[in-house]
Order: structure tokens, then C-alpha cells, then sequence
């Protein structure tokens, strides 16, 4: 016998001793899985959004039977789908009815904002911001939809440079407030009568040079803070809105009536779980 033949048969001999070894294990440290968990994973969207605080549905599933409660519950799923998974837990527990959406601090589209040079690098926002950006102003929406890549639910679209928002499709899974590099967007609450109202920009240098690289930016001017119980503040030249004080409509409305820049916009935020 051979050489050759003597490494074929060792090496074959070796190969089918770990290949008993490896079943051997697999048999001995099987886990036998909970049924439930099919029947969970089944009844969810499977869009593995993250919404529910778990990294997808099958591990939601595993955790809400673990510790015998539905935490947030499935957001995509509302309030029809969070009854299931209660009644297949077998507990008892009320679904809350949660308003909420995302808002997005840029509303200048290709209108509004100036573009003084030509970008042609990686068409990433993330990479485009290394950079400065591919728009004058450095605060605001680089409209390349790094965040439309992650959104599992195709809540978000870009029209002339400007992302869009549909609420009705966004479950506040919270990827593109991760995703975006300028940290653009935010998960608000609301109350059920009262719109979202929002500071669309972010950009916080003063009047003059917001001007300068938007149509649509804000300039500080303070006139939405001045009404009394305004829930409209100022700081570092920028105007930000305090979601606690934020329940006067009339209010709200005004500030964004005299709003001489038009920064100030309605995002309606849809009822979760419903």
C-alpha cells in the first residue's frame, strides 16, 4: 500500500469520525424548541423591524414567551395582532393605544436649498458627509436615502430632494433615526387631537448664513416663541418645540402662520396599535 493510498484512507477515516462526533452532539445538545414559538413567529409580520425593542421575530417571539408579557408589542401587527399574541400567552394584559411618528428636521427640497458644487463620490449619505456634504448647508438632508435602505416598511420616499413621510406605513422602528448621519429624524408622540407640528431644520448658525445655503431654513428670528405660553423655544439661533407644552392647536398654528421662513410644518403621526 502506497503513500497516496495511506493519506486517502487516513484523512477519509478522520472525516468520517468527527462527521459520527458531530451527529452524536447534535443529537445529544438538541434543544427542543417550544411550540409556541412557531405559532408566534407565524402570527407576526416577519418584517423583523426591531420596533419591539428584539432584533427580529423569532427572537421577540422567544422573548415575549419567556417572560410572559408582549413588552411594546408588535407595532406593524397593531392592536388586532397584539390581542393574539396575548390570548396565545395566556395572560392578561391590556393593549395601550400608543400615537406616534417620525418627523424629519429638513423640509428644503431642490427648491430651497443651494448646491454651489458637484458631488461624485460613493452615493451614500453616510460617505457623502465625511466630505461636508452634497449641499451648501451642512445640518441639513444630504438626499441620498440611506434611510429609505433600512426602512422595512417603505415609509419613506425621496421627491425633489426631500424625504417624505408616510406615517400610515412607519412603525417607529427607529432605523433611520440610527441610520441617518446628521441625526435628522425623531420618534415623536402626540396627543390624538392635536397635529404634529414641527421645526423642519436643523441648521443653527445665524440668520444671514442660513439664508445663504437655504430658502427654507430657520433664522433664529424667535417670532414662534414670542406668544405667551408659547411652546416654541430658541437656542443656539435654532427654534425647537416642547412636545409637554405643545397642546394648545391656536397656538401652534400661529406660530407657524407668521413663520417668515415657512420652516415650521405638520407631520400627522398615525394611531399604533389600532
Amino acid at each position: 500500500m502506497n503513500s497516496i493510498t495511506i493519506s486517502i484512507l487516513t484523512l477519509g477515516s478522520i472525516g468520517l469520525g468527527f462527521s459520527l462526533l458531530l451527529s452524536f452532539l447534535s443529537k445529544k445538545l438538541h434543544v427542543v424548541e417550544n411550540p409556541l414559538v412557531e405559532k408566534i413567529v407565524n402570527a407576526l409580520p416577519g418584517l423583523n423591524c426591531g420596533a419591539c425593542g428584539f432584533s427580529g421575530c423569532h427572537a421577540y417571539a422567544q422573548g415575549i414567551i419567556k417572560n410572559k408579557k408582549i413588552f411594546n408589542g408588535c407595532l406593524p401587527g397593531g392592536k388586532e395582532l397584539n390581542e393574539v399574541l396575548i390570548k396565545l400567552l395566556g395572560i392578561d394584559a391590556q393593549v395601550a393605544e400608543d400615537k406616534t411618528g417620525l418627523v424629519c428636521h429638513c423640509g428644503a427640497d431642490n427648491t430651497h436649498k443651494k448646491k454651489s458644487f458637484l458631488y461624485n463620490g460613493p452615493q451614500t449619505c453616510a460617505t457623502a458627509d465625511l466630505i461636508g456634504g452634497n449641499y451648501d448647508c451642512i445640518y441639513g438632508c444630504l438626499a441620498l436615502g440611506d434611510c429609505i435602505k433600512v426602512c422595512p416598511t417603505a415609509a419613506l420616499q425621496l421627491k425633489n430632494e426631500k424625504i417624505y413621510i408616510d406615517n400610515e406605513k412607519c412603525v417607529s422602528c427607529g432605523k433611520c433615526v440610527k441610520k441617518c448621519p446628521r441625526n435628522l429624524f425623531e420618534i415623536v408622540g402626540a396627543q390624538k387631537s392635536i397635529d404634529t407640528f414641527i421645526v423642519a431644520c436643523s441648521n443653527k448658525e445665524k440668520g444671514k448664513n442660513v439664508m445663504d445655503v437655504c430658502k427654507q431654513g430657520c433664522i433664529g428670528c424667535g417670532i414662534c416663541a414670542k406668544a405667551p405660553d408659547s411652546p416654541f423655544y430658541l437656542e443656539n439661533n435654532l427654534a425647537y418645540i416642547d412636545r409637554a407644552k405643545a397642546n394648545d392647536q391656536k397656538l401652534l398654528e400661529a406660530a407657524k402662520t407668521k413663520c417668515p421662513t415657512k420652516c415650521i410644518l405638520i407631520e400627522k403621526p398615525e394611531t399604533r396599535n389600532s
